[in-house]
């Protein structure tokens, strides 16, 4: 009994203190790329290194979560001949308590700032008369504050919600869009206010329904103004433990204002079908299946970057995905994509492949090798198809502790 008391009441004080998980990781990356779109070189192929230390920890009771990430990027562009230091910082941080059992609410904020000067990028922002003036530096930010709640407790079945607020963009924004210019292709700012719901039923463990509402309202930086609401009715069927397929089926209706006097032409009530069927297979290899692949098909409502016209696109993609022990994993997508519309930009698209090989070299360490290959068709801001790449190797080093 004597030794029993000092073990129960310390048992008692752990389980009442939260438990705090902590863990943390450096990568250093280096590649050659073509230069960026709104970047001027002297040289077809730049070279860059990018070093990125990570801190990441999780406190947590019965009832609450609580989770903190703190990721710096130092980036050191054109490093062998005119090295410019860019600084990106992400910040992330979400809590979420659980009310009862089979629900919990939650909130998030995410935001990553950073400034770049740029000796050749010159950026227009208004000024007071009116007109514009250059900056020699940007400051860019991406932002998300969200609220919402998670469902469980009804049998076989999901329902989950949030609201949020999204800023995506330069903090001195253009305010006109300036086509075809080798120094301002610069895409307008975004301050959005979106609103998600959805609710899954699995009436099989194979065959699953649900419903996926989603609304944003738009301002950008340019004058223009979306309102959009989309509605998706989704279908999945596991035909096998190693098959599945999804279908999802909808509409987006929706209000654009144009900005431009060139744009008056449009209708400004937007109205699309819009829908995606994928499929996901096993590849046999040998004995077994770990290579996946994944089919899939999906028309959308896209917003133009530098327009901020709505129109319906068509994309389709095809990767093979294989994973092995320690997170040993090589991922290789094809993807192309054509807008389906009249107008300045019935002839956009893109095609793109993108490979990526990560390889454990030990248990806190790996190498990960990636490489893209694009090619983007933006007649507004080019008469011919741009052609960018990158190709990159980084090592990555992780360190976990703390207590369950």
């Amino acid at each position: 009994m004597a030794t029993l008391l000092p073990a129960l009441v310390t048992g008692l004080v752990l389980a009442s203190s939260p438990a705090v998980r902590y863990s943390s990781a450096f990568r250093a990356e280096t590649f050659v790329r073509t230069p960026g779109l709104a970047e001027r070189a002297d040289r077809s192929v730049l070279e860059d290194v990018v070093l990125t230390p990570r801190g990441q920890a999780i406190l947590y009771t019965p009832r609450l979560e609580l989770k903190g990430i703190l990721e710096p990027q130092f980036m050191i562009r054109r490093t062998l001949s005119q090295p410019t230091l860019e600084v990106l910082t992400f910040f992330f941080l979400r809590g979420e308590y659980q009310l009862r059992r089979g629900l919990k609410v939650w909130a998030m904020e995410s935001a990553t700032y950073g400034t770049f000067p740029f000796e050749d990028f010159r950026v227009p922002a208004p000024v007071g008369d009116g007109g514009n003036r250059l900056l020699d530096a940007n400051r860019y930010i991406y932002a998300e504050t969200m609220a919402g709640f998670d469902l469980t407790s009804l049998r076989r079945t999901y329902i989950g919600a949030y609201v949020a607020y999204v800023i995506n963009g330069l903090l001195d924004p253009p305010t006109t869009i300036r086509t075809r210019s080798e120094t301002d292709r610069v895409t307008p700012a975004q301050y959005s206010v979106e609103v998600r719901a959805q609710a899954f039923h699995s009436f099989t463990r194979r065959f699953v329904m649900g419903l996926h509402l989603y609304g944003r309202s738009v301002d950008f930086s340019t004058g223009s103004h979306l309102s959009l609401l989309q509605a998706t009715h989704v279908t999945q069927y596991q035909f096998h433990p190693l098959i599945q397929g999804k279908l999802e089926a909808g509409v987006a209706v929706g209000e654009r204002l144009p900005q431009r006097e060139e744009f008056s032409g449009l209708n400004p009530f937007l109205f699309h079908p819009m829908g995606e069927a994928s499929l996901t297979v096993p590849v046999p290899v040998g004995y077994h299946w770990p290579v996946q692949a994944k089919l899939s098909a999906r028309y959308l409502p896209f917003i133009g970057p530098f327009t901020t016209i709505v129109y319906p696109r068509l994309e389709e993609s095809f990767g093979l995905e294989w994973k092995g022990r320690r997170q040993a994993q090589v991922n290789l997508e094809f993807a192309l994509a054509q807008s389906v519309t009249q107008g300045f930009h019935k002839d956009d698209g893109e095609e793109r492949v993108t490979l990526k090989i990560q390889w454990p070299l030990t248990r806190t360490s790996a190498v990960v090798a990636s490489g893209r290959l694009l090619r983007l068709r933006e007649f507004l801001i080019s008469d011919d198809p741009l052609y960018k790449w990158f190709a990159g190797i980084e090592l990555v080093i992780r360190q976990e502790n703390g207590r369950l």
